[in-house]
């Protein structure tokens, strides 16, 4: 169960990190600069990575875990649709003030769902 807690809570900081150069990337506006994105494009990576690790360590506990996994899914969720509208706002000639709302939304379940995640897992052990 620790190393779960541990993939998760790093998890949760590249997130954070993610989030950061996303605020940096919405601040400079289009057209974006090429090393902030593949920068953020890079945490959101390691980010996916994280969930998929998370969860797939998860599934191989013989602990009672379905809070955790039913987090775990709405985060998988809410990765899914991040990616979606991130891939938008690149293509996208002029951003939509509601793409951005939408990706911030979806950024944001997803943050609360790697700390329900953390927080069942911590009251597991």
């Amino acid at each position: 169960m620790d190393s779960i807690l541990t993939i998760v809570v790093v998890t949760g900081v590249f997130l954070l990190l993610t989030s950061a150069t996303g605020n940096l990337l919405g601040k400079s506006g289009k057209p974006y600069s090429n090393m902030k994105l593949v920068f953020h494009i890079a945490l959101f990576v390691i980010v996916t990575a994280g969930l998929v690790m998370s969860f797939l360590k998860l599934q191989e506990t013989s602990v009672n875990k379905l809070y955790s996994t039913i987090s775990l899914y709405v985060a998988g969720f809410a990765l899914i649709i991040n990616a979606i509208i991130g891939s938008r706002l690149k293509a996208a000639v002029e951003v939509n003030p509601k793409m951005v709302i939408a990706h911030k939304l979806a950024t944001f379940l997803l943050t609360i769902s790697i700390i329900s995640t953390i927080v069942f897992l911590y009251k597991q052990m």
